[in-house]
């Protein structure tokens, strides 16, 4: 294991006070960063009323002395305020300004937004730190916009091929992109790049309620067509004893209402809307199945759903579809129920045999937990830490 006393610059252009994945992935991972010994500064838009004390309350989490909030100016879109459009030029100025003569010993820059990636990447003579780009998706491929198709792939190209190393939450897109932007030669690699999944907080493990105490079959997260939420509403014609708790937000609620009234199923689901992540996991304490419905499109073949590492700790039992991201990390018929993906008949059958099957259920998601304890923030920040030593600082 490295020394951990390095310094992490870790920039998020946006502001931090949003129930989104990742916000929680984000903060998550820098307090645990902190917690393994590096100097991590959260570097982030400044908003209306937002300090270190309110943002780390607002994810449950305490102060930590090698945690330290910088807070830049930001102008982004928010009809609320009044603020009729985004100028991310004056977030991405200020953070070079920042980063000048902030260059140490053992300092890296820790990114996830492509966009900012490549910012910091044409104007690395200034600050001179190098950086490591943390890869979620393949955004030319999995973007519904095909006028930006074009844009994105010469911004991924950039960054990519010329970022100092990359970090994947799934070996399926490592390997796509190594491929794809040619990143290893026959003889050498061009960039250093490795997988280091997604995972979950140590202490929600202490929240697991008996099987016993379940009542429903739950899913949390986006309701974007990709997650495959309308699936699962379907699905819910073949489980006419069961209900359904749907905890997520935002354009397609009510098409989703709509769908589920067609259906004949609306009496069964409760559609929580948005809420906060504390009440979502208050939600999923109480689920006897858990489903992670995904279809094959680009986007969700890369994905690997923060909810998934919630599921495993906190004993749910997992319905799941079939796909590369989530293949990865969990077994079928080990540590959760698999399903063909976009088929609403394996769907419905992967759930019933885990509400008919309580034995079955409760030796899935025992086993399910135990994978998820080697798959904590705390240890996914220690293999960060690592791998930024072995690649920089240890040569």
């Amino acid at each position: 294991m490295q020394d951990r006393r390095m310094t992490i610059f870790y920039p998020v252009p946006e502001s931090m006070l949003n129930p989104q994945a990742r916000f929680i992935q984000i903060i998550n991972t820098a307090h645990a960063l902190a917690s393994a010994g590096a100097n991590v500064k959260l570097i982030t838009g400044r908003t209306h009323g937002t300090d270190e004390d309110t943002l780390l309350n607002h994810y449950g989490l305490s102060r930590h002395p090698n945690l330290e909030f910088v807070f830049l100016p930001m102008i982004r879109k928010d009809k609320g305020r009044g603020t009729p459009f985004s100028i991310g030029m004056v977030f991405s100025v200020a953070l070079i300004v920042y980063l000048i003569g902030r260059k140490q010993e053992n300092s890296v820059i820790f990114v996830r937004h492509l966009k900012t990636a490549q910012h910091l990447i044409r104007l690395k003579r200034l600050h001179q730190i190098p950086i490591v780009f943390e890869a979620h998706e393949i955004f030319h491929l999995t973007t519904e916009k095909i006028t930006k198709q074009r844009r994105l792939s010469r911004q991924e190209r950039h960054v990519y091929t010329a970022a100092s190393a990359l970090i994947t939450i799934t070996e399926r897109l490592r390997t796509d992109l190594v491929d794809m932007f040619s990143l290893q030669t026959a003889h050498s690699i061009t960039i250093p790049a490795i997988t280091i999944p997604d995972a979950v907080r140590g202490d929600m493990f202490e929240s697991a309620l008996p099987y016993e105490q379940r009542r429903y079959i739950f899913y949390a997260g986006g309701l974007y067509r990709w997650k495959g939420v309308d699936l699962l509403i379907e699905a819910m014609r073949y489980l006419p004893d069961e209900t359904l708790v749907i905890a997520g937000g935002g354009q397609r609620l009510d098409e989703l209402r709509e769908l589920a009234a067609r259906m004949g199923v609306a009496a069964r689901i409760n559609f929580t809307g948005q809420l906060s992540h504390s009440d979502v996991i208050n939600f999923m304490r109480h689920a006897k199945a858990a489903v992670i419905p995904n279809l094959t499109e680009s986007v969700s073949i890369y994905s690997s759903p923060l909810k998934m590492f919630e599921y495993m700790a906190l004993n749910c039992p997992i319905a799941a579809a079939n796909i590369p991201g989530i293949a990865e990390i969990l077994t079928d018929g080990i540590d959760a129920v698999f399903f063909t993906p976009g088929d609403v008949q394996s769907l419905a059958a992967a759930i019933k045999s885990l509400t008919d099957n309580p034995d079955l259920a409760k030796g899935l998601a025992v086993a399910g937990q135990v994978l998820a304890k080697g798959l904590t923030y705390e240890k996914r920040a220690e293999r960060i830490i690592d791998f930024i030593g072995n690649t920089f600082y240890n040569a």
